[in-house]
């Protein structure tokens, strides 16, 4: 319901900011989901979780939101949990796991920080794309441009752009186990197809 709620109140907020949205109609109604995005900016989140709604995220967040009380209370009301990075963290990966499982969706930025660099995207770390082979989840590109303008007086207004998704299962190695290198690659030349039609990063 806390969940919800949010949602509704970032949903109004962004409507009379003027963010778009295109391709929420791409995201299937039921079953494992790995939604993965770029990430440039706290409100990431925000644009993240109503790319994807009705369905919700749980987000895997960076350990340090951990470490405040009110974040960390927060985030486990949304249904969030931490990872530390840098490290395989065998709790968050079988958290993670246990939604995908279930059939929920797990939300992850896979460059792994913010990208603070003039660069359209950071590379991808393949982590997120194992949890999807193993977890058997369809990955979700989205695309997020001009996010650090979502408040304030900026413009150009964020745009989210819902791509098609992808299926782990059509990258596959010789050796017949999961290529998570060319799924990752796959991956962020979508994203980042979406983001050069749609974002100016001078």
């Amino acid at each position: 319901m806390l969940y919800k709620l949010v949602v509704m109140f970032f949903s109004v907020l962004s409507a009379i900011l003027g963010v778009k949205f295109s391709g929420r109609d791409k995201v299937p109604r039921e079953g494992a989901l790995v939604a993965v995005a770029n990430h440039r900016h706290w409100s990431d989140i925000v644009l993240l979780a109503l790319a994807i709604y009705p369905r919700q995220v749980h987000f895997m967040g960076k350990s340090e939101y951990g470490k405040s009380r009110f974040l960390a209370f927060l985030m486990k009301i949304l249904g969030a949990f931490t990872v530390e990075r840098g490290e395989a963290d065998i709790k968050a990966i079988k958290t993670a796991l246990g939604y995908l499982r279930r059939g929920e969706v797990v939300g992850i930025y896979p460059e792994g920080t913010r990208n603070k660099t003039d660069e359209v995207l950071l590379p991808f770390k393949e982590g997120s794309f194992m949890l999807a082979s193993r977890g058997k989840a369809l990955v979700v590109p989205v695309a997020l441009t001009d996010a650090p303008n979502y408040i304030g007086l900026r413009r150009p207004r964020p745009r989210v752009i819902v791509g098609d998704p992808i299926d782990p299962r059509n990258y596959t190695a010789e050796n017949g186990k999961p290529d998570n290198t060319a799924l990752a690659e796959a991956v962020r030349n979508d994203i980042e197809k979406m983001l050069l039609s749609g974002q100016d990063f001078r």
